[in-house]
């Protein structure tokens, strides 16, 4: 198992805590994930509380490398919340609290349709109880190597049409950030 965060602190805590326990096999590194090697291929990678495209980063990440599952619970979902730019949707973004909710759940969508855009099956749970954490969501992506070429194409075509809804002609601008 290899773990990777960019903050010194959570990957020295993470080494205290496995030399405590005695667990072997386990790797731990202060890195960026996008600096991780394309030509390795985990078969699980695990994004817990990644913060705004941070989130999408590592999906994004893991994609690439060839992740048969994916399982990420979202942090923060701010991106989206600062550059909504939807007239048909103001509504609801004029109240903070309503705009904060539905940017929550528009990202999570758009995360688990591009998903699917790349051969996974997909879909969001709840991952504990709500007294836990307000943030408990998970996303869950499973390769399906049999899914068509068609079923890929049109799902990358609802997710471009979803960006473009959301974010007008700035959609672009997010894929960069998130490549």
């Amino acid at each position: 198992m290899t773990c990777i965060d960019l903050k010194r602190d959570v990957i020295d805590f993470c080494e205290k805590i496995r030399t405590e326990l005695g667990y072997g096999g386990m790797k731990f590194i202060t890195a960026n994930i996008k600096d991780t090697p394309k030509n390795s291929h985990p078969d699980m990678v695990i994004s817990l509380h990644a913060c705004d495209i941070a989130t999408d980063i590592v999906i994004n990440t893991a994609v690439l490398m060839g992740a048969k599952i994916i399982l990420s619970t979202p942090c923060c979902h701010n991106y989206l919340n600062k550059r909504i730019d939807n007239k048909e949707l103001g509504f609801v973004t004029r109240f903070p609290k309503l705009r904060d909710k539905l940017c929550e759940a528009i990202t999570d969508a758009l995360r688990l349709k591009r998903l699917e855009s790349f051969g996974y099956s997909v879909t969001a749970l709840e991952l504990t109880s709500p007294d836990n954490t307000p943030k408990n969501t998970l996303l869950r992506a499973i390769k399906d190597e049999n899914m068509s070429e068609s079923k890929k194409q049109s799902a990358k075509s609802e997710y471009e049409d979803a960006l473009k809804f959301i974010l007008s002609d700035k959609w672009e601008d997010y894929l960069k950030e998130i490549d």
